[in-house]
């Protein structure tokens, strides 16, 4: 039995493909509620309105606060003592003002002062590495809601086209062009290209808010969206290069200075069993005209006490900053290398599909509308165009943002920050 197929007219098709691809576009450059930014004016925002850099930059000031603090001489103690006694036979003054100090033995104050420098330079150093970690969660953000939104852009096209595929499909039916059966496939088609830009438009709105949290904490601006598109392919960055930046990461240096901090504090400890001498110097006045300085030793005996319990507790704590030490370094090393690997290959990936790859599935995509247009291509053969047009475009999109990412996170294994790139 031959079946004759009724076309929508060619003119008519057309300037409804125009419509339908046109509206997605004016729908992504009106978004309501979305601040549009650029990649420098996110880190730019980030750095001056983070709260995460705030709280990070906040420990770090504590730290270096306590540093400072541990380094500070004893205070002085002023005494003034004043008896007044008296009897039948008569009374009896005596006052006494003076000045007491606790003195520190040199070696332990040049200790103190060396757990100071190298805890304040270890504080320092894990801001400088929360700062480029955090820098990275921006650049991810960033990135994130470019493919989010290419995404969501991608199956709004394919869906309008569905759609077009669906309402054609109705027509025919009620001509009895085609059978019930595959005019309901073409609803079922349209229903889950609906169900995916449904979620698509609700993840694009997910990484926009992610972004927003990160460049505006403080409110104002509830989803934020990139300003430009993530194109080109990222500068190659070698495995030696890499490597090389080993010595540089923040996190190692901080850990070598809390390991020359714990040795500081061992050798304060070493010294505990040697107590501190207080001198004191006064002034001493009795009612029987007798007056003049008055001088003191006070030196702590140590019966009880001998620090033996500080000492075994900051040797361990030396050891343990030593290990310490060398876990992070083998866990840095085999940060950069995971980094470096993993940015090879997506890199590499993404050069072998071409300058655009995105390019080739927009161009399948716009021959089956104009083959469909002319009648040269059935309503079957649009719908698997379409699917194919999406899926495609979606893998060529999420290959470039994974380069980028890969980029990015190697930047920070290697502790580039912002504008240290080069």
């Amino acid at each position: 039995m031959e079946v004759s197929v009724r076309r929508i007219p060619t003119s008519a098709v057309v300037l409804a493909i125009a419509a339908v691809v046109a509206a997605p576009c004016r729908g992504v450059l009106a978004q309501d509620g979305v601040h549009r930014v650029t990649m420098a004016a996110a880190l730019e925002s980030f750095a001056s309105s983070s709260l995460e850099l705030r709280i990070a930059r906040a420990d770090a000031e504590a730290a270096i606060g306590t540093a400072r603090q541990y380094r500070t001489y004893a205070n002085p103690d002023f005494s003034l003592v004043h008896e007044s006694l008296g009897s039948a036979n008569g009374g009896y003054r005596e006052t006494i003002a003076g000045v007491a100090q606790r003195v520190e033995w040199p070696g332990r104050t040049a200790a103190r002062s060396g757990v100071a420098m190298h805890a304040i330079g270890g504080a320092s150093a894990r801001f400088r590495a929360d700062s480029v970690r955090l820098a990275f969660q921006v650049r991810e953000a960033y990135v994130a809601a470019w493919l989010a939104e290419e995404r969501e852009r991608t199956t709004r096209e394919a869906e309008a086209v569905i759609r077009l595929v669906a309402e054609a499909a109705r027509e025919r039916l009620e001509v009895g062009d085609i059978s019930l059966y595959e005019a309901r496939r073409f609803e079922l088609e349209l229903v889950q290209a609906e169900r995916e830009v449904a979620e698509a438009a609700l993840e694009a709105r997910s990484v926009r808010r992610t972004l927003a949290v990160l460049i505006s904490p403080e409110g104002g601006v509830d989803e934020a969206g990139p300003a430009e598109a993530i194109a080109g392919l990222p500068p190659v960055v070698t495995h030696a290069s890499a490597l090389a930046a080993l010595s540089r990461r923040p996190d190692l240096e901080a850990a070598a200075r809390d390991l020359d901090a714990a040795r500081a504090r061992s050798n304060v400890a070493m010294t505990a069993w040697l107590p501190d001498p207080t001198l004191g110097l006064g002034y001493k006045d009795q009612t029987d005209g007798f007056s003049g300085a008055a001088l003191s030793v006070a030196l702590p005996v140590p019966v009880f006490d001998r620090g033996t319990g500080r000492r075994y507790g900051a040797a361990a704590q030396e050891t343990a900053a030593a290990h310490r030490l060398d876990l992070a370094r083998r866990l840095a090393e085999i940060d950069l290398i995971a980094a470096a690997d993993r940015y090879t290959a997506t890199r590499a990936q993404l050069e072998a599909t071409g300058e655009d790859p995105s390019d080739d599935a927009d161009f399948l995509l716009r021959t089956a509308r104009t083959l469909y247009a002319e009648g040269e291509m059935s309503q079957l053969e649009l719908l698997d165009a379409a699917a194919v047009f999406r899926d495609a475009r979606i893998a060529t999109l999420s290959l470039r943002g994974a380069a980028w990412i890969a980029y990015y996170d190697l930047l920070r294994a290697m502790a580039r920050a912002p504008g240290e790139e080069s």
